[in-house]
Order: C-alpha cells, then structure tokens, then sequence
C-alpha cells in the first residue's frame, strides 16, 4: 500500500465514521476504485485512530460518565479526583444521571452485538457490497425520516430508546448504512432532541469500535493473517483517521445545533443511485 493511499483510506474513515455517511460504504467505494488493498491490520490501527479522535472530543462527557461508579462507590476519592473541576461535565442528556447514561450505552450495544452476529452466521453475502446502493438509500431515507418525523413531545433516554436505537445501529453493519445516521435518526424519531442524540450516537461509538477492533484482531492473534504492509503506511493511515475523525466530531456537533442534516440525507441518496446504476461498483 502507498502512503498516499493510506492518507486517503484514514481521511474517509475518519469523516465518514462520524458523519452520517457510512464508512464501511465509503471504504468498500475506494476498494473497488483501486485504492488500497484489504489488510486486517491496518482496518485495526484505522479503528484505533478514531477510536483516539471521539475520546478526545468528548471527553469532558465520557470521562465523568466513567468516573460516575467509581466515585458512587468511593465516595471519600470524590475530592481527591474532582471530575466536574477538572472536566466540566457537559450534560447535554437533561439530567439523567450519569449510571443510567452507562447503562443506556451498554444497553443499546446488546441488539448491536446480536445484529451484528445474525448477519454474519446467516447472511454473510449480505455484507460483501453487493446491496451497497441499497444501504445508501436506506441512510438516506434514515435521515430524512429523523430530521422531518421526529416526535413533537420531548424525551428523555431510557431503556426501550436505548434497545431501539442498539437496533438500528445492529443494522449499520450493512455496507452503505450509515452507524451514526441510523442512531441519531433513531434517537430524534423518539423525541431526543439533536444535540443530546448526536452525543449519544458519538458515546456509543466507542464500545462498537473497541469491539470491532478487538474482534479483528483475533485473526491477526491466532497468526492467521500477516501483517504486510509498510509501518509508515499505518502510521500516516491512523494519524488521518485521527485527525479527520476530531474535525468531523467537532464539525457535526456545531452543525447539528442549527442547520439541518438534509444535505447528507441528499448526498447519501445520489450515491446510492449512483452505485447501483454504474456497473463497475455492482
């Protein structure tokens, strides 16, 4: 793999994980155009680097989320690791405490984890691209359902939401549906508004790509797939991941404030059509 090819594999990873355009559909678009080439280990590191870029942007949320047991349980530390003074706890959920938040979270990746499974063990050529236009159209209309079918009655997180959006986000494992734009969509149909959905979608981010890098490197671990590609290649691969999935982060959360996602609702319906109709991508 050339350096160049690594820049651009890390920069659509890092864009399109975190915006609702799916990464997966990206990189399989740039596998068939000849960019790259399949490599275990290096969608790992890819993984890594964003995984590096949503702890670093919401950290003043995770970092007090996590704490939260630990202080509950060791109620004498509370002065000693001061989370809001250090960190700022941001609640943007209306003040549901920080335990439910982590439950929530957990919970929703049950159904993820269990979707996940089902279409590998039983519709295993459902994941190779072959309906790669139809996920696209299916974020697309994803969106557009979040953005103008939202409920009118505000909400708050809580096990039945959590359980639905973990659905949908089980789907997302199909090449072309977007993870991000399948849970804020979910979210905002139930009534949480935009910006406490987006930083939810963004929290759950972290356990699926922690699991998804964890679960491919159990081949690289039984020796099964080698590592042959140039460490520079990884290094530039990740660090643009990084750095594209901190700039998109921080983008959509200023965008979702006060503009509307219709635009990638728009996007992602033109390249479905388009992938569908193009023979080279079929």
């Amino acid at each position: 793999m050339e350096i160049w090819e690594a820049l651009v594999l890390g920069i659509a990873q890092g864009l399109s994980e975190f915006l609702p355009i799916s990464s997966s559909g990206h990189l399989l678009i740039l596998e068939k155009a000849g960019i790259g080439q399949e490599n275990l280990f290096f969608n790992v590191m890819l993984h890594v680097g964003t995984l590096f870029a949503v702890l670093i942007a919401l950290r003043k949320t995770w970092v007090p989320l996590v704490a939260q047991p630990f202080l509950t349980l060791h109620p004498k530390r509370k002065s000693k690791a001061n989370i809001k003074k250090n960190f700022e706890y941001q609640d943007v959920f209306g003040g549901v405490p920080p335990l439910k938040i982590d439950g929530y979270v957990l919970l929703a990746c049950v159904p993820t984890v269990a979707f996940a499974f089902l279409f590998e063990l039983l519709f295993p050529s459902l994941l190779d691209g072959k309906l790669l236009g139809c996920g696209f159209v299916l974020t697309s209309l994803l969106l557009y359902l979040g953005e103008n079918f939202h409920s009118t009655k505000s909400a708050l997180l809580s096990p039945k939401i959590s359980i639905l959006t973990g659905v949908l986000q089980g789907i997302a494992v199909l090449p072309g549906v977007s993870r991000s734009g399948a849970t804020i969509s979910a979210l905002t149909i139930q009534g949480i508004d935009k910006q406490a959905a987006t930083t939810f979608s963004f929290l759950l981010s972290i356990p699926i790509i922690i699991g998804s890098a964890l679960y491919e490197s159990l081949d690289l671990i039984s020796g099964k797939v080698a590592i042959s590609i140039s460490p520079w290649a990884i290094i530039v691969g990740m660090i643009s991941a990084f750095l594209s999935g901190l700039l998109a982060i921080k983008f959509f959360l200023k965008l979702i404030q006060k503009h509307s996602i219709t635009g990638f609702a728009i996007y992602t319906l033109l390249l479905g059509i388009a992938v569908s109709v193009y023979p080279f991508f079929l």
